[in-house]
C-alpha cells in the first residue's frame, strides 16, 4: 500500500515585523509585516502592510518614519539564460521598481522578495537597492 509522505528542505522564512497595528479581526495589538510603499505625500508614507495573525492587507499612513527605518528604492530584474530549450523559455527580461521601508539594506532585500509581483521561472534574479546591487546575505 502507498503511502504519501512530506518532505521538507527547510523551514519557512518571512520577514520580520515592520509596525505593531490594531487588528480589526482580532481586536488587539497585533504585529504586522511587508513594507512596500505605495505613495509618498507631504503628510508622510503611504506603506502595504499584512497582518500576521488574520492574514489581512492593508494601507497605513506614516507621518513620520519610526527610529531606525528609512526608505530603499529596489529594483529587481530577472534576465533569462541559455539552460532552457527554446520551446520552454520564459519571458526573456523582467524588470520591477518599488520602494521599501526597512532597516538595513539586508532587511530591505528580503522585504523586496516578499514585495516583488513579479513570477520568475528560470531567470536569473539581481536585486539593487539604491542603485547598487546587492546580494542576499542569508545565503
Amino acid at each position: 500500500m502507498a503511502r504519501n509522505a512530506v518532505i521538507s528542505t527547510g523551514t519557512g522564512y518571512s520577514p520580520k515585523n515592520l509596525l505593531t497595528l490594531f487588528c480589526e479581526a482580532e481586536q488587539t495589538a497585533t504585529p504586522h509585516t511587508g513594507g512596500r510603499v505605495m505613495a509618498r505625500t507631504a503628510a508622510g508614507v503611504l506603506v502595504v502592510v499584512r497582518c500576521r495573525r488574520c492574514g489581512r492587507v492593508q494601507e497605513h499612513a506614516l507621518s513620520q518614519l519610526p527610529d531606525g527605518l528609512q526608505v530603499y528604492r529596489v529594483r529587481i530584474t530577472g534576465e533569462d539564460g541559455p539552460h532552457l530549450p527554446d520551446s520552454m523559455r520564459p519571458l526573456p527580461f523582467l524588470e520591477e521598481s518599488f520602494e521599501v521601508v526597512a532597516a538595513s539594506l539586508q532587511d530591505a532585500h528580503e522585504r523586496a522578495e516578499f514585495a516583488c509581483s513579479l513570477r520568475f521561472a528560470g531567470h536569473l534574479v539581481r536585486y539593487y537597492i539604491n542603485g547598487e546591487e546587492h546580494l542576499n546575505e542569508r545565503f
